[in-house]
């Protein structure tokens, strides 16, 4: 049983509110919310049976739980700085599941083949932690056992392991079994900054949705790739962006 969980809050010192935000930018209801487009490309991975929302218990995080709510998904709050304590809190809550991927409610790019591809490749090899590389910053996955979180909850005592949730199985790959599953793209998708973290980088995302509509494929012949070649100057819209 596979468990998609995804961390979120509101508090984005670039972006504030960044989750809730409509996309593409005229869109109306919850479904056309970043946080709404991550939850429907969850859900549209075949091998997950459930998605949920891991947030914190600031006040201002409300309005993200209730918009979690209203899309039928768990949500478990707790720590702001201790995410991976949260991950903990809603695996518990959520009930027996044995894998899980995790998801940030600023990617509402991620492809749905590509989260199988992930966690095929992580129960095939046994693996208690895999990562996809090649793919545009944004959509690539993290699959992690149950089992290698536990023991990273109760093992990890550095800040940026608690805070960044995977930093204490990397760091341990004499504990833990790490897999890298390397994916292509078409050359003109792979470098592109697909993730939400500064106003262009919403610009960007939101001219892909409105272009392409919500289920558009990182691969597809008619969709970003053939949108990429007739306005490649797409790209250069938040390529100056400088991730943390």
């Amino acid at each position: 049983m596979t468990l998609a969980l995804i961390q979120a809050r509101l508090g984005s010192s670039r972006l504030p509110g960044k989750s809730m935000l409509p996309l593409p930018l005229p869109a109306m209801g919850d479904e056309n919310t970043i946080l709404g487009h991550v939850v429907s490309r969850a859900r549209r991975a075949a091998c997950i049976q459930k998605v949920a929302v891991a947030t914190t218990t600031q006040p201002l995080d409300e309005p993200l739980t209730a918009l979690a709510a209203r899309l039928g998904v768990g949500v478990f709050r707790g720590d702001e700085q201790d995410v991976l304590g949260r991950f903990a809190g809603a695996l518990a809550q959520a009930g027996d599941f044995q894998t899980i991927v995790r998801l940030t409610a600023d990617n509402p790019a991620i492809d749905p083949a590509f989260i199988d591809a992930a966690v095929a490749h992580h129960l095939a090899t046994g693996a208690d932690y895999t990562y996809t590389s090649g793919l545009p910053l944004g959509t690539n996955i993290e699959v992690i056992s149950t089992q290698a979180l536990l023991r990273a909850h109760r093992e990890a005592t550095q800040p940026d392991e608690r805070e960044h949730v995977t930093p204490y199985l990397r760091r341990h790959p004499e504990l833990f079994r790490l897999e890298t599953l390397a994916l292509t793209v078409p050359p003109a998708v792979a470098p592109l900054r697909l993730t939400v973290d500064y106003p262009s980088d919403y610009a960007l995302l939101s001219l892909l949705f409105g272009y392409l509509g919500p289920d558009f494929s990182l691969t597809g012949p008619a969709g970003l790739p053939e949108l990429l070649t007739r306005h490649s100057w797409l790209a250069a819209i938040n390529a100056d962006n400088v991730q943390r």
